[in-house]
């Protein structure tokens, strides 16, 4: 987590000290200090994390060290924040208090005492990455550009065609699309898949086929490296087009430049019909392909490539026919395991095995390769317990995962930029049945500080790109687009699922609460979690013996009816004042309403109540988390009335009152909610401006709405009133429903 953290904050640092922030905070000598300090380690630090992030999971000391870099940046990122909302909200106070200087002045002393404490909060976190960055030098760690290398084991075209199952459809498909009579110079077909689904071993299988063999005259089998080297691709045609293993001289084509390697591919290929495989690649970048494809063109009539890849921008790059390889059916997955595990073993055994194995291969969720892995486990392991401490073991915690299993699952993790790396980490604290909403996902994103600090406009358009680029390289799957064409829906894996848990490890955590009454103890501190989920069953309710939650950022409880009592509210707001994001949005999660101690949870920017139909009233104290961008209160049927200061909550970018039936209108000052892009179920007054009631004209200013929905009170529209409005100025605004 550290390597995606250091960025962001590098980002907040400069906010702080050049941004508008700048313009509103005067900043002590001794702080502007400490923080070019820390900008300077950081920046250090920055250059070599991506090295530390990859060798942690085999040096245990590197991971001790990241831990308390990430621990110190985690704090770091609260100090920062804290001191712009001190300050906004400073500076706001003081200009309301119009009532006498006394008070102006015990709000600008208060101010000055908190900054005080922050900048001894600064100093403290300063000292500590001193340390953190001088101890880098024990691990000879380098930068990234210096640390790429190859990390995949060197695939063959060599198969075991009776090894592999369940995919003769698909092979059939391909060979009969590299067969198909065409007049097309070149035609490519991309085999797209996640890691472990099985594309180098469909490639394979095509490769080695008869019909295949005696159809082309050429035929050259390329692993393509993650790190992309055109002299090492042209050399390796070279090799399988000329079928030598060695050339005069041992460096003979390595002196060769690549314009010359090239010109000899094209002599080799030129007026033949050759088949090539390029397996695994990764590079998108036409740039990089340009001088090879063109060379490939000199190949006669009917040449064909076929590339494995898991990422969708390499196939629509090559302009391919795609081939997207599904995870295999559950008997198909049943099929693979129980030829590894059952090898050697007797048919009494076998049978006295079967019904716990088909359990076990549905843990693999269709992909072979962790079914092959499983059942080679499983081949030396003879009793029916060790079998169940297989079963019950949840597969990111098995060691065969971590060494074998999520090993190109690595690679593609590696592959992806630092801020990605965060957003798809995230993912391992939703439900692993969670259906994922783009916009939802997005607002969780911005929630945590992953998107940075842009502008919305800026963050959402990010929040879609980071969607788009994790799609395109396999991290989700099962999507539903929008009428716009947009991703509006999708789906994890579960084995990817698992995966982000394992890189989570030390910071997420996700419990089932079974116990009746809620008395068990839920200890954090051993494990200085960040991120909660848990999962309550029905008729039990979350313990209020809560221990270790002052570190946590996010809270999502799923839960049956009245798990989650006042009391335990109270008890967590008290704990874990560094949340960002707290969702009780299931069907009456709440016992009782939310309580007051909701105000002490100053960096909170993501609440999500929807459903709770126990919730009549919002405390006030509500209307002081100044950083709230999103609150969701659909369905919430009991409520009544909106806070009379939910102006205050400037930050707000959507607010959602959907089917909440007996709602009255918005107090007045929701007017000043000129940052909202959605409003949800609004209760307004369309037939006069009232004094005290949210009207239809006082939607004047709110000029960023982009989705509305409003509930009408008043027996007509007022004309005036509608014209006040403004819609012809809410140049956003994409759909409008009234009731």
């Amino acid at each position: 987590m550290a390597a995606a953290l250091v960025p962001s904050i590098l980002d907040l640092i400069e906010r702080v000290v050049t941004g508008a922030i700048l313009e509103e905070v005067r900043l002590g000598g001794d702080s502007l200090n400490k923080l070019q300090r820390l900008r300077n380690n950081l920046l250090a630090l920055n250059a070599i994390l991506e090295d530390a992030e990859q060798k942690r999971r085999t040096d245990k000391d590197i991971e001790l060290w990241i831990d308390r870099l990430t621990d110190a940046a985690y704090d770091l990122v609260d100090v920062l924040e804290e001191w712009i909302i001190t300050t906004r909200v400073g500076k706001t106070s003081i200009v309301k208090a119009k009532v006498g200087s006394y008070i102006t002045h015990c709000l600008h002393t208060a101010q000055v005492v908190r900054r005080d404490d922050l900048a001894f909060k600064l100093k403290e976190i300063s000292d500590r990455l001193d340390v953190i960055a001088n101890e880098r030098n024990m691990f000879f760690l380098v930068s990234r550009s210096a640390s790429q290398h190859s990390r995949r084991i060197e695939s063959t075209a060599l198969v075991d065609a009776s090894a592999i199952i369940g995919r003769d459809e698909v092979k059939g498909d391909i060979v009969s699309s590299l067969l198909s009579a065409s007049t097309e110079q070149l035609k490519t077909i991309s085999v797209v898949g996640m890691g472990g689904v099985g594309k180098t071993a469909i490639a394979q299988l095509v490769y080695q086929d008869e019909v295949v063999k005696q159809h082309f005259d050429h035929r050259i089998w390329v692993r393509v490296s993650e790190v992309f080297d055109k002299k090492n691709v042209a050399k390796t045609i070279i090799k399988g087009v000329e079928h030598v293993k060695r050339f005069e001289g041992a460096d003979s084509l390595d002196s060769f430049p690549l314009s010359a390697l090239l010109d000899r591919i094209g002599g080799s290929i030129h007026g033949k019909k050759f088949f090539l495989v390029l397996d695994d690649v990764w590079a998108d970048d036409m740039r990089q392909w340009k001088g090879l494809i063109q060379t490939f063109q000199l190949g006669a009539p009917g040449s064909r490539i076929l590339l494995t890849t898991r990422m969708g921008t390499v196939a629509n790059m090559m302009d391919s026919h795609v081939i997207h390889l599904e995870p295999l059916s559950d008997e198909q997955c049943w099929m693979v395991l129980s030829r590894e595990a059952f090898s050697g073993r007797g048919v009494k055994q076998c049978g006295d095995l079967e019904d716990i194995g088909k359990r076990i291969s549905n843990k693999c969720h269709g992909l072979p390769l962790a079914a092959k892995i499983l059942g080679a486990l499983l081949r030396f392991k003879s009793s029916r317990r060790k079998w169940e401490d297989i079963l019950y073991s949840k597969i990111w915690e098995l060691e065969v995962a971590h060494q074998e299993i999520f090993v190109p699952l690595l690679l593609s993790y590696y592959d992806l930029p630092l801020p990605l790396k965060e957003c798809f980490n995230y993912c391992a604290v939703l439900p692993k049945d969670f259906v994922y909403n783009g916009e939802t996902i997005i607002y969780h994103w911005m929630a945590q500080g992953y998107l940075g600090w842009d502008i919305i406009e800026d963050l959402e358009l990010k929040g879609r790109k980071y969607i788009s680029y994790l799609a395109a390289r396999s991290f989700f799957q099962d999507f539903l687009m929008d009428k716009d064409g947009l991703k509006s829906t999708w789906k994890m894996h579960d084995i990817m699922h698992d995966f982000a848990r394992f890189l989570m490890i030390n910071n997420g955590i996700v419990i089932e609460v079974m116990n009746p009454g809620g008395n068990s103890m839920i200890d954090l501190s051993f494990r200085n979690a960040r991120y909660l989920t848990a999962r309550i069953a029905e008729g039990h309710c979350l313990s209020t013996s809560i221990y270790g939650a002052e570190t946590l950022r996010s809270l999502m409880i799923i839960s049956g009816e009245n798990a989650v009592t006042n009391e335990v509210m109270q008890i967590i707001f008290n704990q874990a004042k560094r949340l960002r994001m707290v969702d009780f949005g299931c069907r009456n999660t709440l016992k009782d309403t939310i309580p007051k101690e909701i105000g002490n949870l100053i960096h909170l920017k993501h609440l999500n109540l929807s459903g709770n139909g126990i919730i009549k009233v919002l405390p006030g104290s509500l209307c002081k988390l100044h950083n709230l961008q999103y609150l969701n209160l659909d369905n919430c049927e009991s409520l009544q009335n909106l806070p009379n200061e939910i102006g205050n909550l400037i930050n707000l970018i959507y607010l959602g009152t959907l089917h909440c039936y007996r709602l009255g209108c918005y107090p007045k000052s929701a007017r000043r909610l000129t940052n909202l892009r959605q409003l949800r179920g609004i209760v307004l007054r369309a037939d006069r401006n009232d004094p005290k009631e949210f009207a239809l004209g006082d939607l004047e200013n709110l000029i960023h709405l982009r989705e509305l929905s409003m509930v009408l009170k008043g027996n007509a529209v007022n004309d005036r009133e509608l014209k006040r409005a403004k819609f012809e100025n809410k140049t956003h605004l994409k759909e409008i429903k009234m009731e």
